[in-house]
């Protein structure tokens, strides 16, 4: 079988994943979202000359990828765990030392067994 001919049949049973992430912005307070964690990758800042995180999730709507900032990277990113579960909220810019400003943000970790039959399939 073609790859083409490989992608019409899965197109057809819908076993096809699509696996580019949306970027997600966050732009102002109480911006967020839910969603499994996949990875986590660096990047070269082009701005501060350093590195920061971009992280991949899996939400509802998809996957996305979002960064939020070398301070928050500091904080966070060795406590979470790829495959969790989190609950990620921007509280807006807080100003540090010097007059700068960092991006805050609160993430939550939500224990997926804790929720174990909580969930059932709703009909419409």
């Amino acid at each position: 079988m073609k790859y083409s001919e490989m992608k019409a049949v899965a197109t057809k049973k819908k076993a096809m994943a699509d696996l580019s992430p949306q970027f997600f912005k966050f732009e102002k307070k109480g911006d967020g979202f839910v969603g499994r964690l996949k990875g986590v990758s660096p990047v070269a800042s082009g701005l501060s000359q350093g590195t920061y995180n971009q992280y991949l999730f899996e939400v509802d709507a998809g996957l996305l990828k979002c960064a939020m900032g070398a301070a928050t990277d500091k904080e966070v990113a060795p406590l979470m765990k790829v495959n969790n579960i989190y609950s990620v909220e921007y509280l807006g810019k807080v100003t540090i030392s010097g007059g700068r400003s960092v991006n805050k943000f609160k993430v939550w970790e939500i224990d997926e067994s804790a929720l174990a039959g909580e969930a059932k399939d709703v009909q419409f």
